[in-house]
């Protein structure tokens, strides 16, 4: 088995760039198509391909997203427990996340409160201005139902909460499945499952509950369950031999699971949008449904894929998945309000009946959206990270010796090189290593 890592300390996953650009590239066209309502069907092989029930239904792909993050987040500790290797102590980890989340975010935050809500009175009064402000601020405005439902700020910034709170536990999490792997991961299983029951049996109005971070505890244990599992199975074929019956196996089942993983994500999808047809709450109620199918699902592909012959993972390992999604971050905060102001200032009312307007509308929003996030993530996320890491150290230098040695050791569990730790970034995976397919 051939490995393609470059570095000692970092480990990565090719195809789940691909993985995580296209759940992106899903939930952006579910966005632009509310505005547009360009149909989805395409005309191929002499007949139509209907898809109007996949976009209806793509922001399904923002619980895979969340499934990611926590197979990502999680992956440095699965492979300490197999190799050794070292990862970052509860402060380096903090730093990390705030790095590279906070930048794009509070600029986010800010441009759209100065250009578009205060501009355009989206406030009752100071307060109301005051109090959304710093919720997002601190992450916590999806706790409120005027911040969380009614911000002008910026809708799709729920996703990002939820992330900052699941980071805010993570360490303890982490430190607890190394411990009880099986307790841990499933008291995580039950008490999302739990909440999604209780939530969906008492409570009438679902608006504000069915993306709390409780109802995603169970999609971030199967995401660190996949990490746990993939370390377990590379290690396994790392150094096994062609003939190896294992990996006779994998290499003759991998590609026969994927399929069936599409046609049952096809299914499921399917479902969700049937379903939400009745109604808003049928809709909700039918999202926690699906959720724990979906995500199994989706780990079982990410899993196959991983484990792919190294000619079947270049769809979703190449140059453009991984420009794709290094910009992702950006991308996803940025396309739902420019399409939105897109509509409304370049666009006529005859927009959701004409479909060259629609297609132009599409394609314009798109091109915008990859423009600005490109724009966001060289010229303010990558370069504040940088800043921000040099004056880490520059902070570190400058400390008496003995207290930074000490610092070190409690914040780089097993290692007290600064530069030896493995990657902990969930949103972006950089290109210098590949994959560990099956050659």
């Amino acid at each position: 088995m051939q490995t393609e890592t470059r570095s000692k300390d970092k480990l990565t996953i090719g195809v789940l760039y691909g993985f995580r650009a296209l759940m992106v590239l899903f939930v952006c066209n579910y966005h632009i198509w509310q505005q547009g309502w360009l149909g989805q069907y395409v005309f191929l092989f002499g007949r139509t391909w209907d898809f109007d029930f996949w976009t209806r239904s793509s922001y399904l792909f923002v619980d895979g997203m969340i499934l990611l993050s926590g197979f990502l987040l999680y992956l440095p500790y699965a492979r300490q427990a197999e190799y050794g290797t070292p990862v970052p102590g509860a402060k380096r980890f903090y730093f990390n996340r705030l790095a590279r989340i906070v930048p794009s975010y509070v600029v986010s935050v800010l441009l759209m409160l100065f250009l578009f809500a205060l501009p355009g009175g989206n406030y009752r009064d100071a307060s109301a201005s005051n109090f959304d402000v710093l919720t997002h601020l601190t992450f916590t405005f999806t706790f409120f139902k005027e911040t969380y439902l009614f911000s002008p700020l910026n809708g799709v910034l729920w996703t990002v909460a939820i992330e900052m709170q699941f980071y805010l536990i993570f360490p303890l999490l982490a430190k607890a499945v190394r411990k009880q792997p099986v307790i841990t991961l499933c008291a995580m299983a039950g008490v999302g499952i739990l909440f999604r029951l209780i939530m969906a049996r008492y409570v009438s109005d679902l608006a504000i509950w069915v993306n709390q971070l409780p109802a995603f505890l169970d999609v971030y244990a199967l995401g660190i369950l996949g990490a746990i599992l993939y370390m377990k199975l590379y290690k396994r074929l790392e150094n096994a031999s062609k003939s190896d019956s294992l990996r006779r196996v994998i290499t003759i089942s991998t590609p026969l699971l994927f399929i069936a993983g599409c046609w049952a994500l096809v299914s499921i999808v399917q479902l969700q949008t049937t379903n939400g047809l009745v109604g808003q709450n049928e809709l909700r109620l039918s999202q926690w449904l699906v959720r724990l199918p979906l995500v199994l699902t989706l780990l079982m592909l990410m899993l196959c894929a991983a484990f792919l012959p190294r000619v079947l993972q270049k769809v979703l390992d190449n140059r453009l998945m991984r420009f794709l999604s290094t910009i992702s971050f950006n991308l996803y905060i940025w396309h739902q309000v420019l399409s939105v102001q897109i509509a409304k200032n370049l666009f006529p009312d005859t927009l959701h009946t004409n479909q060259p307007l629609q297609i132009a509308y599409t394609l314009l929003c798109l091109s915008v959206a990859i423009l600005i996030a490109m724009a966001a993530t060289y010229g303010l996320e990558q370069p504040a990270a940088r800043l921000l890491e040099r004056a880490r150290k520059r902070y570190h230098q400058n400390r008496p010796p003995k207290i930074q040695i000490e610092c070190e050791t409690i914040n780089h569990e097993g290692s007290t090189d600064t530069e030896a730790l493995p990657p902990t970034d969930s949103l972006l995976m950089r290109t210098e290593a590949g994959s560990a397919g099956i050659d």
